[in-house]
């Protein structure tokens, strides 16, 4: 069952902790990303609740829950009624005659205005497995449609914390950018001065201002970045801009102990457990009931009815009566609709194999795609972190030699640029690592808000 009201104070609480954090400017920053910003997990909580994809989803799974119920249905007697009441030009029988006898004439009654009224039951005694086969089918479509809101959730997920780490990315880069400007900004400084004292040559002032200009340009391109990260993620949880800004969302990293298991293992997870898979399945389940229900057609139908009826006039006479009975149906010719059915019902059943078999070969691979992506990502921030640590050293060496007179103004600027893009990469691999796992566990059918409380963090 839904839960609409637990859905508004999701909504609720979330909006009052961005509302809060734009207001409390005054607040210390520790203080206010604890209490304040916008975790991973509050912003898919958020955005599954309101993002349309998954409220298709959730409605085609009401439908297919109510098509189960109605498929069901035709296990129970079908009870009817109904009243006429005819106006004729001449009088007509009031009650139908049953016999000729001179005792029935006697009873024989005539009015213009006549009323009837019926109350039947019907109930299908055996009709080829038609309506077992129709309830599997039902019921094959309501385990899809679950599959399928299922699958949308974890997409949904998936695209929330892809939009969620974009943002993150763009402003660990731009934090490095400006870095390197605060630092280009003090040799500038430093360049002036000596030129004032004729110690340096104006040619390092014109090799600086290059180097600032080209830190500038790269910055204007992150915050563009940034800024349709924040819109993207603004859309998902539907919210305004200004709420999904980056300043209020927590920063996130991969938690202590979480490794990567067996490709083998990966794969038989994912048949097991991907929605996608699962809702294929499920489809070819349909399918072959469907084909059955249509071989069905060639097989007699047997039904058992019975009726209550009532025959009046505006004179008052008014007479009631009963009938039972058992039907046999069996439609003899149909012009080839039936044959044709049936075929159409195999080739569907058979294109529903084909395409079962065709999630698990894609399955497979997107096991392989997202795990190859996690491996690499992995090495990339390994790499990358030593990249950083050993650059910050050269810039260190290179300031020293510099400010000592022992070394050369390009070869700063040129380990100062080094720097800033290996921190620049590092923060995009740490969060394309993330993105990577994330993936992996979409794929497999994983993706829950328990597994991102185990395997995610913020620091």
């Amino acid at each position: 069952m839904r839960r609409p009201a637990h859905r508004s104070v999701v909504r609720a609480a979330v909006h009052a902790g961005l509302i809060l954090s734009g207001v409390a400017t005054s607040a210390a920053p520790q203080e206010t990303a604890e209490r304040d910003s916008l975790t991973l997990a509050q912003a898919v909580a958020l955005a599954q609740e309101t993002y349309p994809s998954v409220a298709v989803a959730r409605a085609g799974e009401d439908a297919a829950a109510a098509s189960l119920g109605q498929a069901r249905a035709a296990w129970w007697p079908q009870l009817s009624t109904q009243a006429t009441a005819v106006s004729y030009e001449e009088p007509m029988l009031v009650a139908p005659i049953h016999g000729f006898s001179p005792q029935q004439f006697e009873r024989i009654e005539l009015e213009k205005t006549l009323f009837q009224g019926n109350v039947s039951l019907g109930w299908t005694i055996f009709d080829g497995g038609a309506r077992v086969n129709r309830i599997r089918g039902a019921r094959a479509g309501a385990a899809g449609a679950v599959a399928g809101r299922t699958a949308a959730e974890m997409a949904l997920t998936a695209r929330v914390a892809g939009a969620y780490l974009q943002a993150l990315s763009a402003r660990g880069v731009l934090d490095a950018q400006e870095r390197r400007i605060e630092a280009l900004s003090a040799e500038r400084q430093r360049v002036e001065q000596l030129l004032g004292e004729g110690r340096a040559a104006r040619v390092q002032l014109l090799r600086v201002d290059a180097a600032l200009a080209e830190a500038e340009a790269q910055r204007v391109a992150t915050l563009t970045r940034l800024d349709l990260a924040e819109r993207e993620l603004a859309r998902l949880l539907g919210v305004s801009p200004a709420e999904a800004r980056v300043d209020n969302l927590r920063p996130v990293r991969l938690a202590l102990g979480s490794e990567l298991d067996e490709r083998a293992d990966l794969v038989e997870r994912a048949k097991a457990d991907n929605p996608e898979l699962e809702r294929a399945r499920r489809a070819l389940e349909t399918a072959e009931a469907n084909r059955r229900v249509a071989k069905a057609a060639w097989i007699p139908s047997l039904n058992l009815t019975g009726g209550l009826l009532g025959f009046s006039s505006e004179a008052g006479n008014t007479t009631t009566e009963w009938n039972v009975g058992i039907a046999l149906a069996y439609p003899l010719f149909t012009g080839g609709a039936r044959a044709s059915a049936v075929s159409r019902a195999t080739a569907e059943a058979r294109a529903a194999r084909e395409e079962s078999r065709l999630a698990v070969l894609r399955t497979e691979e997107a096991v392989d795609r997202a795990l190859n992506a996690a491996l690499e990502t992995q090495a990339l921030v390994d790499a990358l972190t030593r990249a950083v640590r050993h650059q910050t050293e050269v810039v260190r060496i290179e300031q020293l030699s510099l400010e000592a007179g022992a070394g050369t103004q390009t070869d700063y600027l040129r380990a100062e640029a080094d720097v800033a893009r290996a921190r620049a990469l590092l923060v995009e691999a740490r969060h394309a690592e993330i993105a990577a796992r994330v993936e992996l566990a979409r794929v497999v059918g994983e993706l829950t808000p328990g597994w991102l409380a185990q395997n995610l963090e913020n620091p």
